[in-house]
């Protein structure tokens, strides 16, 4: 989420109140962010395409989601970084479908601005901590620093890559996304072990809640289709009735030094 010379990329809010881009504006500004306004969903997907940006959020009044299906999937393809829609009024099938476009938040006006510039303070947190590389390790915790200073961690056929943040399947790339990585190592660094999905909400996504442990589920439901030969019946991640998920334990995680 920074450039090469330490500074933070620069959000992007579409919306065209202009009065609501002021605020939050104001609040970017308080925390040492810039946040650039746009009001035309097209141009901000150029603007994400051409630009780097560290996030983005998306006012569904202005642009509504069963009408820019196509510009949040682009958008979500390319920005490693947090995504948050806000609506005017609750939707839950428009939020559940959010979640499926892997966007980290769905919000209901009126906005909360300390709770959004949280929200966002802890997820550009968690989307730096999975983009970590070499000396930035000692910054996240101790375990997944040791991980970081290996070069991949195999567990049977699946080989999780550090370097290139990516895993693979008998050397195929599984095409992960930043959080299905991270959900994946989580449940890795705990195999064996039944973990509820306020665990891993916790863990993962580093808060107790957000309205909803529904993503958790879509979450496990995407990584399944990329990881399980069977996501009907799988050998990974199986679901425990009741209490949560747990990643099966039957073979040792064996880390490559770099």
């Amino acid at each position: 989420m920074r450039r090469l010379d330490g500074s933070m990329k620069p959000l992007v809010l579409l919306s065209n109140n202009l009065s609501l881009f002021i605020e939050i504006n104001r609040h970017c500004n308080d925390q040492g962010w810039f946040i650039s306004n746009m009001t035309d969903s097209k141009k901000t997907v150029d603007i994400v395409k051409d630009q780097e940006v560290s996030g983005l959020i998306w006012d569904l009044s202005a642009a509504p989601l069963k009408d820019h299906l196509k510009e949040l999937r682009l958008i979500r393809k390319m920005i490693n970084g947090p995504m948050i829609v806000f609506a005017s009024e609750e939707n839950h099938q428009e939020r559940i479908d959010c979640y499926n476009l892997n966007i980290d938040a769905y919000l209901i006006e009126p906005l909360d601005f300390a709770e959004l510039m949280a929200r966002l303070k802890q997820l550009l947190w968690v989307y730096n901590r999975t983009s970590i590389t070499g000396d930035e390790a000692d910054e996240i915790s101790p375990m997944d620093a040791h991980q970081a200073n290996r070069s991949s961690v195999k567990c049977d056929n699946l080989e999780i890559d550090f370097k290139q943040y990516r895993v693979t399947n008998d050397g195929v790339d599984l095409g992960l996304t930043p959080k299905e990585f991270s959900l994946l190592w989580y449940l890795m660094k705990h195999r064996g072990q039944v973990l509820s999905r306020d665990q891993l909400l916790e863990g993962v996504w580093g808060y107790d809640s957000i309205g909803s442990s529904r993503i958790i589920d879509i979450h496990i439901s995407h990584l399944r289709d990329k990881l399980e030969s069977n996501p009907q019946d799988p050998a990974w991640i199986k679901t425990v009735r009741g209490f949560g998920y747990i990643l099966d334990n039957s073979y040792p995680l064996i880390a490559e030094s770099i």
